[in-house]
């Protein structure tokens, strides 16, 4: 199997798994965020890892939030106004803003290797929001 399929079969997989939470996990905006960041943290260049942190964004801080960016794509359209403006749960919210600041440092980071490795800190801080460690 070529290294293209192989990463779309992937992705797909990653996918799949975070959709078949989104019913029982928390809003599906945190779950499209994780998603992301999952594909992030799986990028295999820094152009990848930089769209889907974008996506992590704007997911988390919605059309109206600081940093959104909508050049880079919603995938959260029509799901909320963020989840961060959407989730009623303070401690959730708390994780959320970790994983946004943490989305937001990786953005701004120059190195792939070291974008890579934020973006999974930023999958830990999304997972630890959805499900109870």
């Amino acid at each position: 199997m070529n290294r293209l399929a192989a990463s779309l079969m992937g992705l797909l997989a990653a996918l799949a798994l975070d959709t078949a939470f989104a019913a029982t996990d928390g809003p599906a905006e945190i779950n499209t965020a994780l998603a992301h960041a999952r594909m992030a943290a799986a990028g295999t260049d820094l152009k990848t890892v930089d769209m889907h942190l974008h996506h992590v964004v704007n997911c988390l801080v919605g059309a109206k939030g600081a940093g959104y960016d909508a050049s880079a794509g919603d995938p959260c359209q029509g799901m909320g106004d963020g989840a961060l403006n959407d989730t009623p749960d303070q401690a959730i919210r708390i994780k959320l803003q970790t994983a946004l600041d943490e989305a937001k440092h990786a953005l701004t980071d120059t190195h792939f290797d070291s974008a890579k490795k934020s973006a999974a800190s930023v999958v830990e801080s999304l997972k630890t929001g959805v499900r109870p460690q």
